[in-house]
């Protein structure tokens, strides 16, 4: 079979494969997160990904301590990424292919209450880890898209927020809650609300808001994860009488894309819907000493 992409060496496949997503319109946290999990899959293997075979990954996807859902994502990625690799000549054969079906349990979804929210806003923590929860639960946004939030991405004339970085490079605007506009105006209008301390210019990391988040939340004595906020946020409008195509497009979701074909929702019927979630208090300090 002939390629028309010239046989590269194999030490730039990954910097191909990141220009590739990037031509693609991937957005950069994808593509930065899928680039770690294949580094780290050629470390566990102990071998380059050329060298890779399909017992390597069955033997990576069999790891003890992964969760169904961990396994079903690092198996999507083998298979995408072999198959790319073997489509551009990069190696004969496709190690990704026919890998053994992951089982995913239904899993009911168990979205955090009110009542936890607003202990966790009580607890001590410090103003910016306020704004993560607030964000998270009055927004309905994902870790990567919280991470990313500047005040260039946020329309303060109408009152509306971009999401970046969300899942599938989506992009889009939408109405900010009351509550979150309220501590909005702490902030500054430009540049990266959550800047990182370790790497200059640059936003922290979903993992860190992640991470921050679930250590508030055990300290707190709440047993669920942070993304269970978006599940607050979506069950609590449906519980208003907010429409699932309303919640759906305020939660950025692909899974009524056929819906919205046919429908637009408009930026009122969210903001309405936003009218019907509970309030919280937002405490005006964490009540924390800093250390010196």
């Amino acid at each position: 079979m002939q390629h028309d992409t010239p046989r590269l060496h194999l030490v730039s496949a990954l910097d191909f494969w990141e220009s590739y997503l990037k031509a693609e319109g991937s957005s950069e946290g994808s593509i930065r997160q899928r680039l770690i999990l294949l580094r780290a899959l050629e470390r566990r293997a102990g071998k380059p990904l050329a060298e890779i075979t399909r017992l390597d990954l069955i033997t990576d996807l069999g790891r003890t301590g992964l969760s169904a859902s961990t396994r079903a994502n690092y198996k999507s990625l083998y298979h995408t990424f072999f198959t790319w690799m073997q489509d551009e000549g990069l190696r004969p054969d496709n190690p990704g292919a026919r890998l053994p079906r992951v089982r995913l349990a239904a899993v009911e979804a168990n979205p955090t209450s009110t009542d936890d929210i607003q202990v966790l806003l009580n607890s001590g923590i410090y103003a910016r880890t306020r704004m993560f929860v607030l964000i998270y639960a009055y927004q309905g946004f994902r870790a990567q898209e919280i991470a990313a939030v500047r005040g260039e991405t946020i329309d303060w004339q109408n009152r509306r927020i971009l999401s970046k970085d969300g899942k599938g490079g989506k992009e889009v605007w939408r109405p900010i809650h009351e509550i979150v506009w309220e501590e909005l105006q702490k902030y500054p209008r430009r540049g990266f609300l959550f800047p990182s301390p370790y790497r200059e210019g640059q936003h922290v990391t979903a993992r860190n808001v992640s991470n921050v988040l679930g250590k508030a939340m055990r300290r707190a004595g709440i047993a669920h994860r942070p993304h269970q906020m978006r599940a607050w946020y979506a069950t609590e409008m449906i519980d208003g009488g907010a429409s699932t195509v309303v919640v759906a497009a305020a939660m950025r979701h692909a899974d009524m894309q056929s819906i919205q074909h046919y429908v637009r929702v408009s930026d009122e019927s969210i903001a309405a819907a936003h009218d019907l979630l509970p309030r919280v208090v937002v405490p005006s300090k964490s009540g924390r000493r800093r250390a010196a």
